[in-house]
Formats: structure tokens, sequence, C-alpha cells
């Protein structure tokens, strides 16, 4: 199974985004196209697909996973070597912790519309502060071996 043209143009602007980020600070992007795996209402199939695709597109291994639908108001996610991009599919605020790239080493704050994504640079942890209806997809790329 293989995605719409507009789903893999998603996985374009997802590729090039992550060009531009290789190594430097976070980033918000607000794609023109959508994959179906990034959907409110996306299927675990779906999701295997966006793996898939993306994982092919990069030429490196991504895990996706979808945040709980009952987890907590506030979420923390510990620093990993990975890059990591997280897709709003509804509702919340996420802070990034100080990083260590050149001067702008204080806290990243930014509240995501649907659809928008963020750009976790690698090592840096995050909280997000989610509202009782928040949804959102966690796309780690794993660094090359």
């Amino acid at each position: 199974m293989r995605t719409s043209d507009g789903g893999a143009r998603h996985l374009g602007e997802l590729a090039l985004f992550l060009s531009v980020h290789r190594g430097g600070g976070p980033g918000i992007l607000w794609p023109d196209h959508d994959h179906p795996g990034c959907r409110a209402n996306a299927t675990e199939a779906d999701l295997a697909l966006l793996r898939t695709e993306l994982s092919a597109v990069l030429g490196a291994a991504v895990r996706v996973s979808p945040g709980a639908p009952d987890a907590p108001r506030q979420v923390r996610g510990a620093p990993v070597p990975a890059r990591t991009l997280v897709r709003q599919v509804s509702g919340g605020g996420w802070t990034l912790a100080p990083g260590t790239e050149g001067i702008r080493a204080e806290p990243f704050h930014c509240r995501l519309r649907a659809g928008e994504l963020l750009y976790v640079p690698p090592g840096r942890a995050w909280t997000a502060e989610l509202s009782a209806s928040a949804r959102y997809l966690l796309m780690r790329i794993e660094p090359a071996a």
C-alpha cells in the first residue's frame, strides 16, 4: 500500500524541513499537505505506513508513537539522541529544555495548532501541557549507526 500524492508531498516537506534543522535548534512547520498517519482518525495501518514511508524517504530508522489519549495533563520526555518531530493532532503547549546550540540556550516555548509539527533537536528534554482532548504523534528519527 502506498499513500496518496498528498501524503507523498507531506513526506517530502518533512524531509526538507529536517534537512534544514539537522543539528540546529528547534523549529515549527505548518505543512501544506497531510499524510494519513498524521490524522486524528489514523489507524495502526496508517501509522505503520507513515513509519515505513518516512524511513524510506529519510534513509533512517523512524519510530512513530501516538500520545496516549488518557495521558495526564502534563507529559515529559527525557533527552534522547534521536531527532524528534511532534505532530500536534489537537491542543497542546510545548516547552523544550535549554539546549546547547550556541547563544540560544534558553527554554523554547510554543503552542502548536492542529497540523503543526515541532522539531525537537537531539538531547533536548521536553514538557507538554495538554488539554483534555489533546492528541499528538512522536516521530523519532534514530541516529545513523
